[in-house]
This record gives structure tokens, C-alpha cells and sequence, in this order.
């Protein structure tokens, strides 16, 4: 069973896993991480999100995600943001993924003890966030940026939310001539 702990101020938390998970085992089905979506959360536009005050705008981003380009949904009430799901911290090199069906996923075996973690730039595509990443990796891209999912296309291949895959299947079409033997496929198999 996944656990919440606190990892900083007392409004700060990560999701650690007590025991080691495998490589490609689900972690949060679809179904999972949408719940807190029926009670308090709504969706805005980036333009109404520049509408909100900082303070609302910080409180927003906290836990909010794209649903699609345009699409952003999202809580200003912390106390409504329930499900473990909310609680993963960004990495830029993560240790889960999305499978092909908006799905999370271990992207490689995750030991027992380990912070659960995703790239937020596989589903950040509205706005840029306003925090610093600090995750220390080599990789560390030290913004997070709304357009950052064009380039960990290449690293993730179709490992998005399925609401991008027309638009990564557009960039890998449109980029066919700079990037011959580079382009993910979808894979039978999962």
C-alpha cells in the first residue's frame, strides 16, 4: 500500500511506495486519480486562469492538471485534493510513466522506501509552472514548461495522457525527415 508523507513544510507531501514495485505494474489506473475530479474540482482556460489573483493562481496550480489543450481542472480548496495521485512530485527523471491508456505506471523497478515521481511535462501543456524544479537529476530541466512535452516526446514516445497522442503523432509526422528511426510506435502489447 502506498503511503503520504510529509517531505518539507507541513503542507508539503510525496507518495512512497513501503515495497518495491516491478517495472510496468499499474500504480494509479485511470479511474483512481480522476475521483477527487466529482467533488470541488472545475475546469478553467489558461485566459481565466490569468484572471485569477497569485494567491488563487499558486493555490490552482497546486494540484491541477490538463485534461486537453485549453483544458485545465483543478481545485482551490487543498482539502479537496484527496487521492494519493495528488501527492506525486515532479522528477525529471521519473520513476512512473502513463501507459497508453491514461494509466500510471512504474517506469522501471521502484525499491522499497522510494518517492513516487512524474515528469510534469508529460501532461503540462497550458501554462508554465511557477516552481523551480530542485530534483537534482543530471537531466534537470529546472522550469517546467508548457511546451516541454514536444521534447520528452522523444524520450517518452506515446507514454502521454491520450489526449496528446494526435499531437504527438503530428510532431513525429512533421519531424519524419530530422528524426528517421526515432519515432515511437504505439506497441501491440500494451
Amino acid at each position: 500500500m502506498l503511503e503520504k508523507r510529509c517531505i518539507g513544510r507541513s503542507d508539503e507531501f510525496g507518495v512512497f511506495s513501503p515495497e518495491s514495485i516491478s517495472e510496468d505494474n499499474l500504480v494509479f489506473s485511470f479511474d483512481d486519480w480522476i475521483q477527487d475530479e466529482m467533488d470541488g474540482w472545475f475546469t478553467i482556460s489558461p485566459e481565466e486562469l490569468k484572471k485569477f489573483s497569485r494567491e488563487d493562481r499558486l493555490k490552482f496550480l497546486r494540484y491541477c492538471y490538463d485534461r486537453d489543450f485549453g483544458v485545465i481542472i483543478g481545485t482551490l480548496d487543498w482539502d479537496r485534493a484527496k487521492h494519493l495521485s495528488n501527492f506525486i512530485n515532479h522528477s525529471c527523471e521519473p520513476n512512473l510513466i502513463y501507459d497508453y491508456n491514461d494509466n500510471i505506471i512504474a517506469a522501471r523497478p521502484i525499491l522499497p522506501g522510494e518517492e513516487l515521481t512524474l515528469d510534469y511535462g508529460n501532461f503540462i501543456v497550458n501554462t508554465d509552472q511557477d516552481f523551480k524544479c530542485s530534483c537534482g537529476k543530471s537531466s534537470c530541466r529546472g522550469h517546467i514548461s508548457k511546451h516541454d512535452w514536444k521534447k520528452l516526446a522523444y524520450v517518452y514516445g506515446y507514454h502521454f495522457p491520450t489526449f496528446l497522442h494526435p499531437n504527438l503523432g503530428e510532431l513525429f509526422n512533421s519531424e519524419k525527415s530530422m528524426a528517421v528511426g526515432r519515432i515511437p510506435a504505439i506497441s501491440a502489447a500494451c
